[in-house]
């Protein structure tokens, strides 16, 4: 059998193409084959470990008790003791008893339980009398305003023009404004009242005033426009002034509205 070049023992060569001895790498085939890898080999040839064997702990032996030996004590005699005499009593003589001449006593005068002494009243306290409610009178109760009634709004027989103030429209819309307004339409009025506020802005052409009754009660104003023409008669008034105005009645919105209008004194 040929010989390892490594370790020069006569092997043959594993499935791995090893030394079975070494684990040298054998190129040659005319080494006999084996059909084991060298790892297999090498398992075989070393035996397995045992397994570890268990070593219980032995328990130590527990010390037995000692026995107690009792002693019987011998039973201590006390010493016997000597009788002490008793001394007798000495006998003493009593004493001889001298009567004393007895006191004179004054007489006791009977009497009762001492009076006790009278309690003096108090004086009594005068509760001031609590003065009475003064009971109030319940106000009268305001009376109630009179229902307004709205002026009639006529036309003048003459005329035709409807003569008015500021203060008299404002309490005809408040009691039937849907019927104030059908009464006035196409109608022509000549309303006094109080420059409230005056307008002139002539490029745009629009000239308008404002009559209100001066009193701030009143919820409708009188706009009162005018044509260009009588931008100088406007320019004279003063607000605070009372005029009176002539114009076509155009309805109400925010304001009554007059149209056409011209100054009349």
């Amino acid at each position: 059998m040929p010989k390892c070049p490594n370790c020069g023992l006569e092997t043959a060569r594993t499935e791995d193409w090893a030394c079975q001895w070494c684990g040298y790498p054998l190129i040659s085939g005319s080494y006999k084959k084996l059909p084991m890898t060298f790892r297999q080999l090498q398992a075989e040839k070393s035996p397995a470990p045992e397994p570890p064997v268990r070593v219980e702990p032995v328990p130590e032996p527990t010390p037995e008790p000692k026995a107690v030996t009792k002693t019987k004590s011998k039973p201590v005699i006390p010493p016997e003791s000597k009788p002490v005499p008793v001394p007798e009593p000495e006998v003493i003589p009593e004493p001889e008893v001298i009567a004393e001449p007895e006191a004179e006593t004054e007489p006791i005068a009977e009497s009762g339980p001492a009076p006790e002494p009278e309690a003096t009243p108090e004086p009594e306290t005068e509760l001031e009398p609590e003065p009475e409610p003064v009971i109030k009178p319940e106000p009268a109760p305001a009376p109630e305003p009179a229902p307004e009634t709205a002026p009639a709004l006529e036309p003048h027989p003459d005329s035709g023009i409807i003569e008015t103030s500021v203060a008299q429209l404002n309490a005809a819309y408040r009691q039937d404004k849907a019927g104030t307004n059908a009464r006035l339409k196409d109608s022509v009025l000549l309303v006094t009242g109080v420059v409230d506020k005056i307008v002139l802005r002539e490029h745009l052409g629009i000239q308008y005033l404002l009559l209100s009754s001066g009193s701030n009660q009143e919820r409708l104003n009188v706009r009162c426009t005018f044509d260009s023409q009588q931008g100088a008669a406007l320019r004279r008034l003063t607000e605070g002034e009372s005029v009176t105005v002539k114009g076509s009645y155009g309805g109400y919105e925010r304001n009554i509205i007059l149209r056409d209008c011209a100054l009349v004194g």
